[in-house]
């Protein structure tokens, strides 16, 4: 087994194979650091070795978080690299100890240790071998009960953190375990005394519209369900206006995180491959760069001309493709002439605004082309012939499917589900032909995102998505029984 140690894993990034071994020296151990008892008897100046297991999470160059042995003892342990790991290290075992003088349950620390060679350090902590998040929860619920019943358990421990003062500034459901029926926070790096034991007010609902602005705008309801069980433990009296305040500092707090969220998919970061040059931008799902889609991005006009043509217009071409074992949309979007090159040149290209409102979808949670890849070409800032690849789907178009299943079994629903959720989020689409929608097997996806737009005017996005209503429902006007059951299924705005 190779012996790494910090230089070696910083070169690395994210090309790092397990197992591999750590050679390192205890520093300091819980008499010196944290309540507990510890498991594993180590003593100052003990050396260890570290077995490292499995891999959960790589931040390239500065931490690895993942599964170790050291002798018969697994732990979780966090390796924090280079000049700064003694620093994060302090960090990461502060907010530890935040959390459980805020009588809350935090994973028990066990040791710390530099590395032996070069600059790293590493935390071992309680390996929760059954836990599992109450993000894992959150996503099989399939029912409101259960998602109330999630939430309320965060809201609980929330409220305990807040009534000592301490904030978890990164707020989520992945930061909540259960294991045995008792909850566990962890990412003691992020959490920090924000103020003296009560938190105030207004701290206190900036930090939970933090934690409910990671939901989709369609869980929103839920908020004034579970906060009585935050008010309970910090013995607030329910008052309708606090929950209106906190509804408008979500609204805030959720258009920050989607403006984060937008950003990374333009940037090389652990999710995407993102390279820039004089004449070229291209971003890729990171998943999904492999040898086969290099070949792809490196000459895309080749896999086009040997796809089949799903649409040859002047403006775009569109073919489907296999590369490799994936079955793939390319989408060209063309220069038409030298004065359409020079109006094109200094905007964002169309499929920049594609790969864009792709991502956006995908944060709202609503149903669309699954984006794999965007190209640019370019000179300089100028911009030019551009591509947009995701997957293809299997199915027929909302209009060929509606008008050939006349008793079409939770389309119609699935749709105005779809519809509903573009409304609460403020989205007008800009052409809701029903061609713009396909039935694929797990229900319908919206297409075509060019003209998309979030509209944060009340009066403006009313005109425009009645529009968009309006051009649905002439998709069906030669079907009075479907426009109908459009028409009860829809909340059109008043």
């Amino acid at each position: 087994m190779d012996v790494l140690d910090s230089r070696t894993l910083i070169r690395a990034q994210r090309d790092i194979q397990v197992p591999f071994l750590l050679e390192a020296m205890v520093g300091q151990t819980p008499e010196t650091l944290l309540r507990g008892a510890d498991d594993m008897k180590v003593a100052t100046g003990q050396g260890v070795n570290i077995e490292f297991l499995q891999i959960y999470r790589l931040l390239p160059g500065k931490r690895i978080v993942g599964l170790a042995k050291c002798g018969d003892h697994e732990f979780l342990v966090k390796l924090f690299l280079g000049r700064q790991a003694k620093r994060y290290a302090a960090k990461e075992r502060r907010g530890i100890e935040k959390i459980q003088s805020a009588g809350v349950r935090s994973p028990r620390f066990h040791w710390q240790a530099s590395f032996v060679h070069g600059q790293g350090e590493a935390l071992a902590m309680e390996y929760l071998g059954n836990a599992s998040s109450l993000q894992d929860r959150w996503d099989r619920a399939e029912e409101d009960d259960e998602r109330v019943d999630v939430l309320t358990r965060a809201m609980i421990i929330i409220a305990k953190l807040h009534n000592h003062g301490v904030v978890q500034k990164d707020i989520h459901l992945a930061n909540f375990l259960m294991n045995e029926g008792r909850i566990y926070t962890i990412d003691g790096g992020e959490v920090v005394q924000k103020s003296t034991p009560p938190l105030p007010e207004n701290q206190s609902l900036e930090n939970l519209s933090w934690f409910f602005a990671q939901f989709f705008p369609r869980h929103d309801d839920l908020v004034q369900v579970v906060l009585p069980a935050y008010d309970a433990v910090r013995g607030w009296h329910v008052d309708p206006a606090r929950v209106v305040d906190l509804h408008g500092q979500i609204l805030q707090s959720r258009e920050s995180r989607k403006q984060t969220y937008l950003d990374k998919a333009f940037r090389d970061c652990t999710r995407f491959v993102c390279q820039s040059s004089f004449s070229r931008f291209m971003v890729c799902e990171r998943d999904a760069y492999d040898e086969d889609m290099l070949g792809l991005l490196d000459n895309p006009d080749k896999y086009i001309e040997q796809g089949a043509i799903l649409k040859d217009g002047n403006s775009a071409t569109v073919v489907r493709a296999t590369v490799g074992t994936r079955d793939l949309v390319i989408k060209r979007y063309n220069i038409k002439n030298f004065s359409h090159a020079v109006s094109r040149s200094f905007r964002k290209s169309r499929a920049w605004n594609s790969w864009e409102k792709s991502y956006h979808m995908e944060f709202l949670g609503i149903p669309s082309l699954k984006p794999l890849a965007m190209i640019e070409n370019r000179i300089g800032p100028l911009r030019s012939t551009a591509y947009f690849v995701t997957e293809y789907i299997e199915g027929p178009d909302a209009l060929d499917y509606l008008r050939t299943n006349k008793h079409a079994n939770g389309e119609p629903e699935a749709l105005a589900d779809l519809l509903q959720n573009l409304l609460s989020s403020q989205i007008s689409h800009g052409d809701l032909k029903a061609t713009n929608f396909l039935i694929g097997s797990d229900g319908p996806v919206i297409i075509d995102l060019d003209a998309m737009r979030q509209l944060k005017d009340p009066a403006q996005f009313e005109k425009a998505f009645n529009r968009d209503l309006d051009r649905f429902m002439k998709n069906w006007e030669d079907q009075p029984e479907l426009a109908s059951r459009f028409e009860g299924l829809l909340k059109f705005p008043k």
